[in-house]
């Protein structure tokens, strides 16, 4: 790991070469000197022919000439590797404190530490996620067209109004399930990755046959709620600055809910506040909480024969749990929270919540919270359960388009066999690749 340099030492840095070049000089100038006089010497001698010894004096004083010559500095790199040797700093870094003090005009500042700091685009929720998702399948269906990071970022920035880059971009779209590969007829398609459209084929088919055996389907998810939540804009006139956003998140409150199209599940509301500082607020809901929440809030009040379960953590115990009383637990495929019902709750909770949380005192959020919550009607979980038969029935249709329009594309395996070579094989999207196990 590179370390800061300060400014002090930096400058010294630079300092130091020019000195070194005068020294090199001044030993530059003294060397042409000896040599002068060697010359000198050498000559006299050469003319004392009938001397003895005179051919042992000249090839000493032509040893000394060569010896002189040999440790004599003649370029750049030379005194800056004497220099690194005895600052113990690489001869790349002395070239660049150089450059450096040029460009400064004696100016040194020591850099800012490398915080933490939010990603570019910190404010997209599941809503905008969805958006952007629903603007990739727009190509391929409706316009017939190969959606591209270019093209995407103009719409995207109109759309939903997003921020980013195309570097952030294609990270969001990585991060959400899409991949960008090379299919049969050796174009490039950005496509869903294979594992999660059959997850969701799967998940579509069972869900629609649960509703046609005359299932009741409970929705459950969890979210958070920081004590600064409020609107991100209002109206603000010249005697009025609106509502004031807190620099700080404050505490955070984690809800945990569950319900269906006849409303919430009664007493299942869980609320609790952490101070954790984490951006994933799901690490403040281990398993020990969550199957407590179940035991204790969910399973004693549920009258329904069918529970579908959408919890972002890995607590697979819970499903032991709700199979052992009787109930079937469904999951959502990854990244598609707009298939759960239950997000529209937290939508219609979270702007009631903003629209009275104006300089709140933190003990009254709670009970604010709570309030929200429960005001919500059953008239409004029907409205948003509805609304989530309309999507799947969207989902359905695109299915069977893209299944039409699409050609078959390219899969590659890695270490598929003993050898550990790579192939690749052509497998076509037909239903009968999305059949259960």
């Amino acid at each position: 790991m590179n370390k800061t340099i300060k400014s002090g030492v930096r400058e010294m840095l630079f300092r130091m070469i020019p000195k070194f070049e005068e020294k090199q000089q001044e030993k530059e100038a003294l060397f042409n000197q000896k040599q002068d006089c060697l010359r000198v010497v050498l000559d006299f001698i050469k003319n004392l022919k009938n001397v003895a010894g005179v051919d042992d004096i000249v090839k000493t004083i032509e040893k000394l000439t060569a010896l002189e010559q040999k440790d004599r500095i003649r370029t750049q790199n030379q005194y800056l590797d004497e220099i690194a040797s005895m600052t113990e700093v690489s001869i790349a870094t002395l070239k660049r404190r150089k450059k450096e003090g040029v460009v400064n005009e004696g100016v040194w500042n020591t850099p800012g530490k490398k915080r933490p700091h939010k990603p570019t685009v910190s404010n997209l929720d599941s809503f905008d996620k969805d958006a952007i998702r629903n603007k990739i399948n727009e190509y391929y269906i409706v316009r017939k067209q190969v959606p591209t990071l270019r093209t995407l970022l103009v719409e995207l920035k109109e759309s939903i109004g997003f921020t980013g880059c195309r570097k952030t971009l294609r990270h969001l779209l990585l991060s959400n399930g899409y991949e960008f590969k090379r299919n049969k007829n050796e174009r490039s398609l950005l496509i869903e990755r294979y594992d999660i459209a059959a997850w969701r084929h799967r998940f579509l088919r069972t869900i629609a046959l649960k509703r046609r055996e005359r299932k009741s389907i409970i929705y459950l998810d969890e979210t958070n709620i920081h004590k600064s939540y409020k609107p991100k804009k209002s109206w603000q006139g010249p005697s009025t600055s609106g509502a004031i956003e807190n620099v700080s998140s404050g505490k955070r409150y984690i809800i945990v809910h569950a319900g269906s199209e006849k409303g919430p599940v009664p007493n299942s509301l869980l609320i609790f506040s952490t101070k954790s500082k984490m951006a994933d607020y799901h690490h403040d809901i281990d398993a020990v909480n969550f199957n407590k929440w179940l035991r204790e809030k969910l399973i004693p009040n549920l009258n329904e024969p069918r529970v579908m379960d959408n919890p972002t953590e890995p607590i697979y115990e819970a499903d032991e749990l709700l199979k052992q009383n009787g109930y079937e637990v469904l999951r959502l495929p990854p990244y598609y929270c707009d298939l759960n019902a239950i997000e529209l709750v937290w939508s219609l909770a979270k702007r009631k919540v903003a629209s009275i949380n104006i300089a709140l005192p933190a003990v009254e959020l709670d009970k604010l919270i709570k309030e929200s919550f429960e005001s919500i009607t059953p008239q409004e979980w029907k409205k948003n359960t509805d609304h989530i038969i309309h999507i799947e029935n969207k989902y359905k249709e695109r299915d069977r388009i893209l299944e039409n329009n699409l050609e078959s594309f390219i899969i590659n395996i890695g270490d598929i066999d003993s050898s550990g070579s790579n192939e690749s094989f052509h497998m076509e999207m037909l239903d009968s690749d999305y059949d259960s196990e």
